[in-house]
């Protein structure tokens, strides 16, 4: 009988695999936050202040801010690339009916796959900016980083759910990867990863309450750069991260199980 270790035993050798055949990938995943953030600095400074950033933002170092949320918001978008590419990727080769015929059920191997992969940004990424972070703030600074990549970490489980949710979704559509494209930006906008949310319009400001990344922002704020630290703050942050976490996994078993049904009921995919 087939369990969720086997399925993450093997889905993590082919991670180690992958990535020792694809070297330039890994470099390019530690030097990718710096030149995003290297990005938008460039373009903050021709059209404004870092000084009016920082004040709005609530941030005591902008750069160091910047550089932690371009880790969660990497993190966030690979993670559900990875759920729903693994999807993608098997319906492409023509192993899915397999999948979803194997004794595992079908959430189970979906998720336990994908978790290899989903793992390798966030743990990489924070790998990458902690010596930014010892430059600018020392010992203090890799520490905070260290608790950031534990807060992305545990942003990943409600995300994951929600992950599961729009593989269910383009797998009964068939509308293969536009939904994603659509969605990961809308994601990233809603949640104040860059940004104050209060300065979004106000639906958006109340879909953005229902969107995980938003308190793994929040409480990446907290705890790296915020200018003063709050407990409670964090603990609404995690509390919701939480509840997040049992709704759409919730919602995700039930909404994988009714696809598998309907696709086996009518024998194709």
């Amino acid at each position: 009988m087939v369990d969720w270790r086997d399925i993450l035993k093997a889905q993590l050798f082919s991670t180690v695999c992958w990535y020792r055949n694809n070297k330039w990938m890994l470099i390019t995943t530690f030097v990718w936050p710096y030149l995003m953030v290297g990005t938008i600095f460039g373009i903050g400074m021709a059209l404004g202040s870092l000084e009016e950033y920082a004040e709005r933002v609530g941030v005591v170092n902008p750069a160091l801010y910047l550089l932690a949320s371009s880790a969660v918001a990497m993190s966030s978008v690979y993670i559900m690339y990875s759920i729903t590419g693994f999807v993608l990727e098997n319906r492409w080769i023509g192993t899915l009916p397999y999948l979803l015929l194997s004794p595992a059920k079908t959430h189970t191997v979906i998720v336990f796959s994908s978790l290899p992969d989903a793992l390798t940004s966030p743990v990489f990424t924070a790998i990458a900016i902690i010596p930014a972070a010892v430059y600018f703030e020392g010992f203090t600074g890799a520490l905070r980083i260290f608790i950031v990549l534990l807060i992305t970490i545990l942003g990943m489980l409600p995300l994951m759910g929600l992950s599961v949710i729009m593989a269910s979704t383009i797998l009964f559509l068939k509308e293969e990867s536009n939904i994603m494209g659509s969605v990961v930006p809308f994601i990233l906008l809603v949640s104040g990863v860059y940004y104050p949310i209060e300065v979004l319009p106000r639906v958006l400001q109340v879909i953005s309450q229902f969107v995980p990344v938003t308190y793994v922002v929040e409480a990446t704020k907290i705890v790296s750069t915020y200018l003063t630290s709050e407990a409670r703050m964090l603990m609404v942050a995690l509390y919701m991260i939480g509840l997040l976490t049992v709704g759409y996994n919730l919602l995700a078993t039930l909404a994988m199980t009714k696809v598998e049904r309907a696709i086996k009921s009518k024998g194709a995919l």
